[in-house]
């Protein structure tokens, strides 16, 4: 029994001992695997630290670049690399290091940055865009900026985040109250870029686009979205060619001229009426509807993307129609959106989906009600595409800031 009871005793001992070394391994292992996390979270939020300093440095200074620069933060160090690459992008490189970390590991954070491209609006107003003023049956169905002072008569309606300069002015017979869903900021300061800017567009039409100079370009897109109608001057003879054919990386440009354009438009196209120097051209005539073949109005997943840049004035021509349908981004560096005849025309709707920014906000109606209301009321409606930068139309202008295109860790 006493033999027994020994051999019991050591077999305890025994279980004990090999009990306790296990609960020892667990704990230093446990120890060891909480000291790693730690390392790696600290290596981690270095790299991250450095990703944001490089950004904040582009968001401050447009034209920061740097190779390698190095510095040190929370035990460890950043080194930051910004440079230019393809598609006017910027590239953040954030390597960080931490000093107490045996395996020596490093971890990169990658940010590619790009200019905020004005297609983000469904309208923007440049300085002289306090001239006119917002009325009754007018309706910005997206975000919109004025750069001065934002001036309502009666009741509009903005319906995205709208923002001005110099603040609000509201009239009209009964108490003024213009509709504003997404809240109303000022002062805030959006700038339009130097014309120069657009020479990459022109540039871009003579690099596997179309380019023409002086004069006048036709341009019928086709209801099949495929094919394009085009001549060079009224009286000429339309010719018939495909869209690929015509401009291969869709990019249509006039320098010095003026274009002339309506139809139903496929793909990527971007199109231009520009003036890099005199005092001639400049102008676009859309002449009935302009519309995508992809309606993103019902199809939100569309890839059809229309973008028009013009130095001058876009003008509605006057088709007798009591409605009218432009879909796509437009922009005019010194005019504006005007339509022809909009003192004398049928009252009606004139209906933008996508947006507009112009230096220029002009009358579309002549402001009567009832039976004397002439031309059309303005109504815009974005296109939710456009709030990523990566759908603005190609060569589209920028602001002067940038937004995050994509951030890996």
């Amino acid at each position: 029994m006493g033999r027994t009871a020994i051999f019991m005793v050591m077999g305890f001992s025994a279980i004990f001992l090999l009990v306790g070394k296990n609960m020892q391994d667990i704990g230093t292992e446990s120890l060891r695997n909480a000291i790693t996390y730690y390392d790696h979270t600290q290596l981690h939020t270095i790299a991250i630290a450095g990703a944001n300093l490089a950004c904040s440095k582009v968001f401050q200074d447009s034209t920061f670049r740097t190779n390698a620069t190095t510095y040190t933060f929370g035990g460890g160090s950043i080194e930051i690399r910004v440079k230019d690459t393809v598609g006017h992008k910027i590239k953040v490189v954030s390597t960080g290091t931490y000093l107490h970390d045996p395996e020596h590991r490093i971890e990169q954070v990658i940010v590619l940055l790009v200019r905020s491209s004005f297609a983000k609006f469904a309208f923007y107003g440049g300085t002289h865009a306090s001239a006119a003023q917002w009325e009754t049956g007018d309706t910005v169905g997206g975000p919109s900026h004025t750069q001065g002072k934002l001036k309502t008569f009666g009741h509009p309606a903005f319906l995205g985040k709208t923002t001005s300069l110099s603040g609000l002015t509201m009239g009209g017979s009964r108490p003024p109250d213009p509709y504003f869903e997404g809240g109303f900021e000022s002062p805030v300061s959006i700038p339009m870029p130097a014309v120069t800017s657009y020479t990459e567009i022109y540039n871009a039409a003579n690099d596997h686009g179309h380019a023409q100079s002086g004069g006048d370009l036709y341009l019928k897109f086709n209801a099949d979205g495929i094919h394009l109608d085009w001549k060079t001057s009224s009286a000429a003879a339309w010719t018939t060619t495909t869209v690929a054919a015509f401009a291969p990386n869709g990019i249509i440009a006039i320098d010095k001229g003026t274009m002339w354009v309506e139809g139903t438009v496929s793909g990527r196209v971007t199109l231009a009426s520009l003036r890099t120097s005199g005092t001639v051209g400049g102008a676009v005539n859309i002449t009935n509807n302009l519309v995508l073949k992809d309606n993103p109005k019902t199809n939100p997943s569309s890839h059809d993307i229309l973008g028009m840049v013009s130095y001058g004035d876009f003008t509605v021509k006057d088709n007798g129609a009591a409605s009218f349908e432009m879909q796509g981004s437009y922009y005019s560096f010194k005019g504006g959106l005007q339509v022809e005849n909009f003192n004398t025309r049928p009252a009606g709707m004139l209906h933008v989906f996508g947006g507009i920014m112009v230096e220029y906000l002009y009358a579309t109606s002549n402001g009567a009600s009832g039976t004397s209301r002439r031309g059309y009321n303005l109504r815009t409606d974005f296109d939710e595409r456009l709030a990523d930068v990566a759908n603005a139309p190609d060569y589209f202008p920028t602001t002067g800031s940038f937004e995050i295109l994509s951030w890996l860790e």
